[in-house]
């Protein structure tokens, strides 16, 4: 191999990358091959394939993101890169293709509820990322004792939720561009994702998944209405009600994880048995 000369810091290095500040091989004078390269890395068209990820997400997402958060990420495309790339591909659909957030008209006038409600509607990339934020503690917590990624931790929990905002938002963009049929695929996804991510069988992984969705369903009832409270003003029976209901969540919680610690075996080594 000839010796290089590094442009960047004047370094003489043979190799393919310069030993001193980390440049690579044959960067030099900018062409339409290089212009070509940038382009494609910064859509996710380089080694790691943004649409390859995209496909292993739909066809085998639990695997995916458990190899992932188990330390192999050459294998999967950024995931955090990929939501916001995904975030405005859907914009750009929108834009040139005319889509509609939904079906749905909500008449936001007046209405403190219907005027958040109305922003996550007409905002489903941003909203489909804060709707499920909401799925990390509860995820967390109900499978925590799980066969397979016992003890994960809340960082890789909230990974897990990235991965499924990415996964939504394709559903999203399916189903404005195809068909409807893909948003019904939504609650079977999460399904499937927990199951092949956790190890569960079939009733333990269900009554785990609808727990989900259920103190999902709860969290986010109860933010948008504490939140048209605070925009409209102090109401002490909405402040009552936000307090019995994030109480319900806990009860629910805690149970579901005693539930899953007491019922949880160790798997045992070769020199343990």
């Amino acid at each position: 191999m000839s010796e290089q000369h590094c442009a960047c810091c004047g370094h003489d290095y043979t190799g393919k990358f310069c030993p001193v500040c980390g440049q690579a091989e044959g960067d030099g004078r900018i062409t339409w091959s290089w212009l070509r390269k940038s382009i494609l890395l910064l859509w996710g068209m380089d080694s790691r394939s943004m649409p390859y990820t995209i496909w292993q997400l739909i066809w085998r997402p639990g695997y995916l993101i458990g190899e992932y958060i188990s330390g192999r990420r050459q294998v999967s495309y950024p995931p955090v890169k990929m939501i916001f790339i995904v975030v405005v591909i859907y914009a750009v659909l929108k834009q040139l293709l005319g889509l509609k957030a939904s079906g749905l008209e909500v008449a936001a006038d007046g209405n403190k509820i219907l005027f958040i409600v109305d922003w996550l509607v007409t905002h489903p990339g941003w909203g489909m990322i804060f709707v499920t934020m909401n799925m990390i503690l509860p995820t967390w917590i109900l499978f925590r004792y799980a066969p397979k990624h016992t003890r994960h931790t809340l960082p890789e929990s909230a990974f897990i939720q990235i991965f499924m905002s990415t996964l939504m938002l394709v559903m999203i963009i399916l189903s404005r561009t195809v068909t409807a049929f893909f948003l019904l695929l939504i609650p079977f996804y999460y399904y499937i994702t927990y199951r092949q991510l956790f190890g569960y069988g079939r009733w333990s992984t269900l009554w785990r998944t609808v727990t989900c969705f259920l103190v999902w369903t709860m969290t986010m009832l109860t933010i948008i209405g504490s939140s048209s409270n605070i925009l409209a003003g102090f109401d002490p029976v909405t402040f009552k009600s936000t307090c019995v209901t994030f109480t319900m969540i806990a009860v629910i919680l805690a149970v579901g994880y005693w539930i899953g610690r007491k019922n949880y075996r160790p798997q045992r080594t070769d020199c343990q048995q």
